[in-house]
């Protein structure tokens, strides 16, 4: 476990394996129930569908993730998103205080799915770039089986059934909490996870928006979109937000720390006694002014 704290939150992050997953449960579920929203991000073995082989013959226009016709891009991301796999799902819970702060609680579950699935070269190079620990989820990954049939009949361990049941357990605390959902360009994440432990996906987009909705009717909040429609035409990645935030809090920081000087200042100058005649003649009886 790794703990780092800032001025306007303390944060608490733990790898999920499935060698913890069982005794990190409860404590999951618990600080599912006591915030007052969640966050969730995810990362897969692809994000479409290029440079495949020709023994699949796949029709690569039905996997078309960047299509502009929402129930296109809905039916590329899905088909994605069945033949693919998740290999993380972070979820955070943003727990107020009674200051106004938060405590953050952020686990990383890292994933295992048993069943056959593609991989994209690009995404694997993607994420051992960026520090993910492949070997650690070969051999750590919480093992799960993906669409409407968690248990299939070749599965005969015990073990990997329990892993994929807490896993699925998770989300539907999630669920039943009843809590505002945030990510960040996160329609493929919501397909994946849907995909994964509700799954199987609707065919059309309609379908998909409505059960999300039923799913979680406090809502969803894409802070990429936020972020695109109160200030158009900026960069809207998350990285780039990050700072830009840190750096606006940074600022209104230092305006207050110097405001608050500037009134401190004020109150001493107004506070400070003045002497009187009398009390400087007695100091400085030569001068002219006593």
């Amino acid at each position: 476990m790794q703990t780092s704290a800032a001025e306007t939150a303390s944060a608490i992050y733990t790898d999920v394996t499935r060698e913890n997953i069982q005794p990190l449960f409860s404590d999951i579920a618990k600080q599912i129930s006591l915030a007052e929203f969640v966050a969730v991000d995810t990362e897969f073995t692809g994000l479409g569908l290029s440079n495949a082989s020709p023994v699949f013959r796949f029709d690569t226009a039905d996997w078309l993730t960047r299509a502009t016709d929402m129930r296109d891009m809905y039916k590329g991301m899905a088909n994605v998103a069945k033949t693919h796999a998740l290999v993380s799902m972070g979820l955070s819970t943003f727990v107020r205080t009674s200051d106004g702060m938060f405590h953050v609680y952020s686990f990383n579950f890292i994933l295992q799915e048993q069943s056959t699935h593609l991989v994209s070269p690009a995404s694997i190079a993607f994420l051992a770039q960026n520090g993910f620990d492949l070997g650690k989820q070969a051999l750590q990954g919480i093992r799960y089986f993906s669409g409407p049939n968690p248990h299939p009949v070749e599965s005969r361990s015990e073990e990997i059934n329990l892993e994929g049941d807490l896993l699925r357990k998770v989300l539907f605390a999630l669920v039943r909490a009843k809590k505002p959902l945030v990510i960040h360009n996160g329609l493929f994440d919501l397909v994946y996870i849907y995909q994964s432990f509700f799954g199987p996906l609707p065919d059309s987009h309609e379908s998909f928006v409505f059960d999300l909705h039923t799913l979680f009717p406090a809502g969803i909040y894409d802070t990429k979109l936020i972020a695109e429609s109160l200030d158009p035409g900026t960069a809207s990645f998350l990285a780039y937000l990050y700072h830009k935030s840190e750096r606006i809090h940074r600022q209104r920081r230092e305006q207050a720390i110097e405001a608050l000087s500037i009134k401190q200042t004020k109150i001493l100058v107004r506070e400070k006694p003045q002497s009187s005649a009398k009390e400087t003649a007695t100091k400085y009886p030569g001068r002219k002014d006593a």
